[in-house]
């Protein structure tokens, strides 16, 4: 068996890698994305396709027309003046959707006798998606004719093999009746929020349709929709003859130029006739706004920031080109044969050659495999998945040097000094010199500690004022305890029905990042409540709540008589005068960025300032309870007003997702319910300052009730974080309690990491089996399995709601 035991290592890391690559590994996942994103941004080149061209309606134009949207008039009147330069397609990419006062006032009419006489337009439209494909089939009058084939003898792809769609949102009729051809609009980034795929073909009632991008190449290309035929997973074809990769999504990896250098021509001189307008001639011209206060913006492989349009373009060059890039990362077979004959190569050869040898051949596989990469990329734009191959390369040359050892070949056994006391065969003898010869030294390895023992969490702080979840943190050995604990709560947190015993506070030390030996050297007198009268201009008229960092008080701002809530945040446990700067110019731009969200269901934040160690928020004075109050007062809240809350909260975090922020903290504390059963969300922007800057000085609040798995782990948060929060703020909604339990607080972080909490229908059989789909969904431990985006979990709750509008 010693004889044997090199190549049985080699063979066991070849197979631990190929385990690992079946299962995959988020960071090296994320790396093969970053190795790729390098191949794209260091090959791709300055030349753009002079086919695609852009009319944009820029700042000149709307200062001179008017701001953005324009009426459908002078839409038709830029469209007319375009279609003069005899372009071979003209695509819009702005969604012109059914509007009544447009109708009403005629300009719809403009619009439709402007079309009627365009017959190369490509239009696009919006649409809704779902998580599931109905069995339905239906041909929606104007669709239909824009559907493509399917090169399978049913004519059906596995379901997520395209986009499955729930609703559509076509223009008017009028305006179809003109018969344009049509395309769906959707731009939606990889999980990281980086630009790289382009979804081609969606599910809608049983047909598949193309995107705007597809729909107006192949108009280009002169061949009818039912002349595009896609086959699953593998590539789209038109004509039978211009095809082009996809994978098994029927996305399309984009291969963006080094800067946007389309050529654009303004649609105000267009409009006045001020260019040559034969120069769209034989053109695919994409219109549209060009406009910083209503562009969208994303971040590519190559630019950190490009405009939707800017990504468009470069699909439809892309397409026209057939420079689309291809990516292996579906060819898992391909790749366990490679890890399967490298490894067996090296389990042979390894051990037949000096260990210099073996660390040159190693390295020279890594750079070979570099180089591969590269040229595969540059020369045939194919993106392969040589991750996993690299780690097994990497890990050969960390055991390369253990071949020799004596740990497999088994030679230090000979001098191990339990040798003499077995006994000794007849005739046998042993020499002097073997029975003297010292012990061969081993090294003796130190095993440092367990990173997850070095790991710290971060408890979220919470500063509601209506916030009971503070953790006591029970006694401690400082003797200015008076000082100390004015910012915590006194009374432990019930969870899973017992409270936190003395002997778990050494946990929850390693969870909530404490550090209970705090400076006594503190001279600061804390402000008291009493004493305040006055915030900055704001009259003190009463407290609303205390919460675990400073009170919640209702005043009024005299210059305007309006009533307002000031929510205080104690600075005096900071000593050192830096980072108590340095707080506050971090909360002050939180704050700032959270006063931008100006969105209904969002509170509204008036002001930030300071007084003494006190600093401060103004925002709205709301009348109502939070949904925590509603919870413990056990109210019984119908079907049809839980839909409510969510869908409402679910509008709050897509528009504040949309703007690149997250709350971080949503719970049933955070959410308000005012009158009709409105709902207002608290603090966006204040928790993050608290879980960033507060829990540095020994101060822990809140508890992992509503924290998501990767939060805990202390990797990077994104929107999909407040999803997971908000799928336990539903499950706690319907059912009165919450999904994770544990007796103390380890075995709460335990629980949410790893349990899978009951489905609420099992516990309740009165609740729609929609619910359990939903918050099984929410509640899923690896993000990329979870909701996407807050629309994503209201449009699988529409139906749900439309059935009670239609009773």
């Amino acid at each position: 068996m010693k004889k044997y035991s090199s190549y049985i290592l080699f063979l066991l890391i070849t197979f631990f890698v190929v385990i690992i690559s079946l299962n995959g590994v988020g960071p090296l996942d994320n790396l093969q994305r970053s190795m790729n994103d390098f191949l794209s941004s260091f090959t791709a080149t300055e030349n753009i396709s002079s086919e695609v061209v852009m009319v944009t309606i820029d700042g000149a134009a709307l200062d001179e027309y008017g701001s953005w949207p324009w009426n459908q008039d002078k839409i038709a009147d830029l469209l007319a003046a375009t279609a003069q330069g005899e372009p071979k397609v003209i695509a819009l990419d702005f969604i012109i959707n059914e509007n009544n006062y447009q109708d009403s006032a005629g300009y719809t009419d403009i619009l439709a006798g402007q079309l009627s006489w365009i017959d190369n337009l490509v239009m696009p439209y919006d649409i809704a998606l779902t998580s599931y494909r109905d069995n339905r089939t239906n041909n929606p009058k104007h669709l239909f004719k824009n559907s493509i084939d399917i090169d399978s003898p049913l004519g059906i792809m596995d379901e997520h093999s395209s986009l499955i769609v729930r609703k559509v949102f076509l223009p008017s009729t009028k305006i179809l009746e003109t018969k344009p051809r049509l395309g769906f609009d959707y731009t939606m980034p990889d999980n990281d929020r980086i630009v790289r795929h382009h979804s081609t073909v969606m599910n809608f009632e049983g047909y598949y349709y193309p995107s705007l991008a597809l729909a107006a190449t192949s108009l280009y290309l002169n061949k009818p929709m039912e002349q595009v035929k896609v086959t699953e997973g593998q590539k789209i074809t038109i004509d039978g003859k211009h095809s082009f990769p996809i994978n098994k999504k029927s996305e399309i990896y984009i291969s963006f130029p080094q800067s946007n250098h389309f050529k654009k021509y303004s649609a105000f001189k267009i409009l006045n006739e001020t260019i040559e307008i034969s120069s769209l001639k034989n053109k695919l011209v994409l219109v549209t706004v060009d406009d910083p206060r209503v562009n969208q913006y994303f971040k590519t492989a190559v630019q950190p920031q490009a405009s939707k349009s800017f990504i468009r373009a470069s699909i439809m060059q892309n397409i026209l080109n057939n420079n689309i890039l291809d990516s292996k990362t579906d060819n898992a077979m391909m790749n366990l044969l490679l890890l399967f004959v490298i490894g067996g190569l090296c389990a042979f050869v390894m051990p037949q050659v000096t260990s210099l040898y073996r660390f040159v051949i190693l390295v020279g596989g890594l750079i070979l495999l570099a180089n591969l990469n590269y040229f595969l990329f540059s020369s045939f734009l194919i993106l392969p998945d040589t991750i996993y191959i690299a780690l097994e390369l990497i890990l050969f040359m960390i055991a390369a040097p253990f071949v020799d050892s004596e740990l497999l070949t088994g030679e230090a056994k000979k001098s191990s000094p339990l040798k003499s006391k077995m006994p000794k065969a007849p005739k046998a003898k042993v020499e002097k010199s073997q029975l003297t010869e010292p012990p061969i030294p081993v090294r003796e390895i130190q095993n440092s500690p367990s990173d997850a023992e070095n790991q710290k969490t971060s408890v979220l702080a919470d500063i509601s004022a209506t916030d009971h979840q503070s953790l006591s943190l029970g006694e401690t050995s400082m003797n200015n305890t008076e000082e100390k604990t004015s910012a915590i709560s006194s009374e432990p947190e019930i969870i899973g029905g017992d409270s936190f015993s003395d002997s778990d506070q050494q946990e929850i030390e390693k969870f909530g990042n404490i550090n209970l030996n705090d400076s006594q050297d503190s001279q600061e007198i804390p402000l008291q409540p009493t004493d305040l009268k006055k915030l900055g201009r704001y009259e003190i008229l009463g407290t609303l709540g205390k919460g675990a960092m400073g009170h919640v008080y209702k005043g009024v701002d005299p210059a305007i008589n309006r009533p307002v809530a000031l929510k205080t945040i104690r600075l005096d446990f900071v000593n050192d005068i830096d980072e108590m700067e340095e707080l506050k110019e971090r909360l002050f731009r939180e704050a700032q960025a959270a006063g931008k969200l100006s969105h209904p269901n969002i509170v509204t934040i008036y002001d930030v300032g300071s007084e003494d160690q006190l600093q401060y928020i103004a925002m709205e004075y709301l009348e109502g309870k939070t949904l925590e109050d509603l919870i413990k007062k056990t109210a019984k809240l119908n079907f049809k007003i839980i839909s409510k809350i969510i869908t409402q909260i679910c509008d709050a975090l897509e528009y504040a997702h949309e703007k690149g922020i997250v709350h971080r903290d949503i719970k049933p504390a955070n959410i308000m319910i005012t009158t009709d059963y409105d709902v207002k969300l608290l603090d966006y922007g204040i928790a993050r300052v608290d879980s960033n800057s507060m829990t540095k000085t020994g101060i822990a609040m809140g508890t992992p009730n509503y924290i998501s798995p990767e939060q805990l782990k202390g990797q990077s948060v994104d929107s999909r974080a407040d999803l997971f929060s908000l799928g336990v703020v539903i499950y706690e909604l319907l059912l009165g309690r919450r999904p994770f339990k544990g007796e103390n607080i380890t075995s709460l972080i335990y629980s949410v990491m790893n349990h899978e909490p009951d489905k609420p229908s099992n516990v309740n059989p009165q609740i729609p089996l929609l619910f359990d789909h939903i918050v099984g969904r929410a509640l899923q431990k690896d993000p990329d399995e979870r909701y996407q985006k807050a629309s994503e979990l209201k449009n699988d709750l529409a139906d749900f709601v439309d059935s009670f509008s239609s009773r």
